[in-house]
C-alpha cells in the first residue's frame, strides 16, 4: 500500500470517527431541546409531548389549542413577527419567556402597552439561594397557576404597565427592580410587589409574559412548584410547541444542523444513488490502480 492511500484511508477514518462524535454529543446551549445538561430543556421536552420548531413557519395553520414557548434571544424579523401576530390573534396561546432578550420587538408589533423591563428582579430576604433567586410567593388564582404556591426565578427581571388584572404572579413586597446594577436598593428604584408574569388578550388567542425564562431549565424546572406551572402550561392546550429559532447557535449546533441536512438529503433517491456511487468509485479505485499499474508494466 502506497503512503498516500494510507493517509487518504487513515483521514477518511478520522472524518466519519469526527462526524460520528459531532452527531451523538448533545448540544450544550441555553434552553435548547437537546441539551441535557443544566441550562438547556430536554427535560420538558422528554416529560410532555412537546416539538420544538426550527422555524416559525412550522407552526400549524390553524393555531386553535396550540400554546408556543418563544424565547426571544434573537430579533423576530417583520415576516415572523406577522406570523407571532396570525397565531395569536386566530386563537393561539404565546409563551413569552424573556429576560434580556427582544420580548419588547414583539409586544411592541403586537400592540401591547405591557414591557419587559430589563433590569434585574432581586429579592434580598424572600429568596431561595441569594437575592438573585426570588421567590414568587403572590399567585393569583387561575388554570396556570393551580397547584402553584411558591415559585424561583434565576436572575430574572420584571414586567412593567401592566394592570393588576392581568396579573397571574407578583414578586414580594422586599423585592425592586435594580435599574443601576450595584445589587443595593436606592430610593429611585422601583419596589414589589412588582409583576412577574401576565395574561393579556388578543384576538382568539392569548399572550402569557414570564419575566424568566429560565424557569423552563432542566436545573430549575423541578425546584419548588415551577414542575407545576410548567405542567399546567403544558396541560391546559393538547399541543405544545418550543421555538428554537431565536436563540444564540454555537458552531457545535451549526455543524449537528448540516450533518441532519445531509442525513435528510441522502435519505432522497438522488441522495442514495449518489451515496452508491461514491461508495462504488471508493471500493474500485485499488482496482482501477492495480490495473493501471499492470498496463504500465506491459
Amino acid at each position: 500500500m502506497g503512503l498516500h492511500r494510507f493517509l487518504a484511508i487513515i483521514t477518511i477514518v478520522l472524518l466519519i470517527a469526527l462526524i460520528i462524535a459531532i452527531w451523538f454529543f448533545p448540544s450544550n446551549e441555553d434552553f435548547r431541546v437537546d441539551n441535557p445538561f443544566w441550562n438547556g430543556i430536554k427535560d420538558i421536552s422528554t416529560d410532555y409531548p412537546a416539538q420544538p420548531l426550527n422555524s416559525l413557519d412550522d407552526l400549524p395553520p390553524s393555531p386553535q389549542e396550540t400554546t408556543l414557548i418563544l424565547i426571544p434571544y434573537l430579533n423576530c424579523t417583520t415576516a415572523e413577527l406577522k406570523q407571532l401576530d396570525r397565531f395569536v390573534s386566530q386563537g393561539g396561546r404565546l409563551i413569552l419567556a424573556d429576560d434580556y432578550g427582544h420580548g419588547n420587538q414583539v409586544l411592541e408589533h403586537m400592540g401591547l402597552e405591557a414591557r419587559f423591563t430589563g433590569q434585574i428582579l432581586l429579592d434580598p430576604l424572600v429568596n431561595y439561594i441569594n437575592k438573585q433567586f426570588p421567590r414568587i410567593i403572590h399567585l393569583e388564582p387561575d388554570p396556570l397557576t393551580e397547584n402553584t404556591n411558591n415559585l424561583v426565578f434565576n436572575h430574572a427581571t420584571s414586567l412593567a404597565n401592566v394592570a393588576m388584572s392581568d396579573t397571574l404572579a407578583l414578586s414580594s413586597s422586599f423585592s425592586f427592580s435594580d435599574h443601576n446594577g450595584n445589587g443595593i436598593w436606592e430610593e429611585n428604584e422601583p419596589t414589589g410587589p412588582l409583576p412577574v408574569i401576565s395574561r393579556h388578550e388578543l384576538g382568539s388567542g392569548q399572550v402569557i409574559l414570564v419575566s424568566d425564562p429560565s424557569l423552563f431549565i432542566n436545573s430549575m424546572e423541578t425546584i419548588e412548584d415551577n414542575a407545576n406551572l410548567i405542567h399546567n402550561i403544558a396541560a391546559t392546550t393538547p399541543a405544545l410547541y418550543i421555538d428554537q429559532s431565536h436563540l444564540p447557535s454555537s458552531e457545535l449546533h451549526h455543524t449537528k444542523r448540516l450533518l441532519q441536512q445531509a442525513r435528510s438529503f441522502l435519505a432522497t433517491p438522488l441522495g442514495t444513488a449518489g451515496l452508491v456511487i461514491l461508495v462504488l468509485m471508493i471500493a474500485l479505485t485499488p482496482i482501477w490502480h492495480k490495473k493501471k499499474e499492470n498496463s504500465e508494466e506491459t
